[in-house]
C-alpha cells in the first residue's frame, strides 16, 4: 500500500470515527429534543363513579409535545364527551403529561354535567355547571374530582355537587 493511500484511509476514518462513536451514546446521553411537534388524536376514557355511575368518554385532544430531561413532555386541549349510565357531561380541558417516569401528569377542565335515569348522590333531570381535575398517577389511570354549581332542575336544597371519579384516560 502506498503512503498516500495509507494517509486517505486515515483521513476517511478519522472522520467517520466520531460519527460511529455517538451512534453507541446511550438515549440518556443524546441531547433533549425540545422543539414541539403538534399532534391531534382520539380522547378516549373510561371512568366509575359519583353521578354518572360508569361511563365512558370519547372526544379529540390537540397539543404538542416534546422532550426534555429524557422523559417525553405534553400539553394538550381537549373536548369530549362523556354519557354514562347515569349522567352524561361535556367538557373542554387542559391536559398536561411527563412528569415522574410513569407517564404521570394531570388535567383541568370546564364541564358541563347532566343527571338522567338513576345517578348516585343527585336526583335525575339536573343539570350542573363547573370544573374539574384528572390525575394521572401512572399512565392516564387515577381519579377525577369535581365541583360543580345547579343550574337546571329541582334540586332541593342542595345547590353544589361535588364529584368523585376513578378512570382511565380522559
Amino acid at each position: 500500500m502506498t503512503r498516500s493511500r495509507a494517509l486517505a484511509i486515515v483521513a476517511v476514518l478519522s472522520v467517520l470515527a466520531p460519527a460511529v462513536g455517538r451512534a453507541q451514546d446511550c438515549r440518556g446521553c443524546a441531547a433533549d429534543d425540545t422543539a414541539p411537534r403538534s399532534h391531534i388524536f382520539p380522547a378516549i376514557g373510561v371512568h366509575v363513579g359519583a353521578p354518572q355511575k360508569a361511563s365512558a368518554a370519547v372526544g379529540v385532544v390537540l397539543g404538542e409535545d416534546w422532550q426534555r430531561n429524557g422523559r417525553d413532555h405534553s400539553r394538550n386541549v381537549a373536548l369530549f364527551a362523556e354519557p354514562g349510565l347515569g349522567g352524561g357531561r361535556a367538557s373542554l380541558s387542559y391536559l398536561r403529561h411527563g412528569y415522574g417516569s410513569f407517564g404521570s401528569g394531570f388535567g383541568v377542565g370546564a364541564t358541563v354535567l347532566r343527571t338522567w335515569k338513576d345517578p348516585w348522590t343527585v336526583k335525575p333531570n339536573l343539570t350542573f355547571v363547573g370544573a374539574d381535575v384528572l390525575l394521572w398517577p401512572v399512565v392516564f389511570i387515577g381519579p377525577r374530582v369535581g365541583a360543580f354549581r345547579l343550574v337546571s332542575g329541582n334540586g332541593g336544597q342542595k345547590k353544589w355537587l361535588f364529584t368523585f371519579d376513578v378512570g382511565f384516560g380522559v
